[in-house]
């Protein structure tokens, strides 16, 4: 399998690498075109109907469609030729406007899998170059922001971003061969390929081990720290932090990760205050315990 062919079976195996042009330019360039065709052809109708009504040889024909088709008794009937016309044309032009539309809300491809594609057309154990016509440069650097995607897999949230296209290819290389999956050989060898549930079962239990440590760290670093003062700083870096990780592990919105923030927020504050209140009490407790004894004796 060589050619297209390989290029049509790498991209059907893998649909993240169905990367293609859209030919934005060209096709906002041939609406442009219908569009004066058609105001051409409007000004032409406007004109002819002026025409028609000023030479009352039809006087019916703005208010009967059989009178606007058939003409009068020479058989003119340029107006409706003139419709028939522009029919023709909106068909084109609504139908491209509505392509247009559906093409320009497809996804830009994933810079990782974009280079992922550009790597396998110049490896030689891979694609080893399989076009040589013109359009074997449609996926260099000047056509980028041309380039489509006809099915996107974003992961769900930026640390699975950071599992697929960082934390993968550097583990990869410390795996032994029996632990990867090599991907079909008629598409090449060296390129192997990880279950996509897998990266993201290993994200969502980094999520949650960082969900279970955080607000406990918070409590040790706050009980550590003696001044009231440092403690607020500590406060301000540690909801930070707390928004950073909403942001970067999940797909919160703005208001949620806002609620959430000061939620935590307070949190904080009351451990501050009740580890700022906690010496004070203990030390109460220990006053009561020991004047409520007999005189001259300790209780124990």
């Amino acid at each position: 399998m060589e050619g297209y062919s390989k290029v049509a079976c790498l991209m059907s195996t893998y649909p993240e690498f169905a990367i293609l042009r859209s030919f934005r330019g060209l096709n906002m360039q041939n609406l442009l075109y219908l569009q004066a065709e058609i105001t051409h052809l409007e000004a032409e109708l406007r004109h002819q109907a002026a025409e028609d009504i000023a030479s009352c040889k039809r006087p019916d024909q703005e208010h009967d469609w059989w009178s606007l088709t058939q003409g009068h008794e020479d058989g003119d009937a340029r107006q409706w030729s003139i419709v028939l016309k522009i029919r023709e044309k909106l068909d084109k032009y609504n139908e491209a406007l509505l392509r247009q539309s559906a093409i320009l809300g497809l996804d830009h491809p994933t810079t990782h899998n974009l280079q992922t594609l550009r790597s396998w057309f110049e490896r030689p154990l891979m694609g080893s170059f399989p076009l040589y016509g013109l359009d074997r440069t449609s996926w260099d650097k000047e056509h980028e922001e041309d380039l489509v995607c006809l099915r996107t897999q974003k992961p769900p949230d930026v640390l699975s971003r950071i599992f697929s296209h960082s934390v993968i290819p550097t583990v990869h290389h410390l795996l032994p061969a029996k632990l990867k999956r090599p991907v079909s050989e008629h598409l090449g060898t060296g390129l192997y390929e990880y279950n996509d549930s897998t990266i993201r079962s290993f994200a969502r239990v980094a999520t949650v081990v960082i969900a279970s440590v955080l607000p406990l760290c918070s409590v040790v670093i706050l009980y550590v720290v003696r001044s009231n003062g440092l403690r607020l700083g500590i406060i301000i870096v540690l909801s930070a932090l707390f928004s950073l990780a909403l942001a970067l592990m999940t797909n919160a919105r703005n208001i949620e990760i806002f609620a959430a923030t000061s939620a935590y927020v307070l949190y904080l504050l009351d451990i501050s205050f009740l580890l700022t209140c906690w010496p004070c009490s203990f030390a109460a407790v220990n006053v009561v315990y020991l004047t409520n004894g007999a005189p001259g004796t300790l209780s124990s």
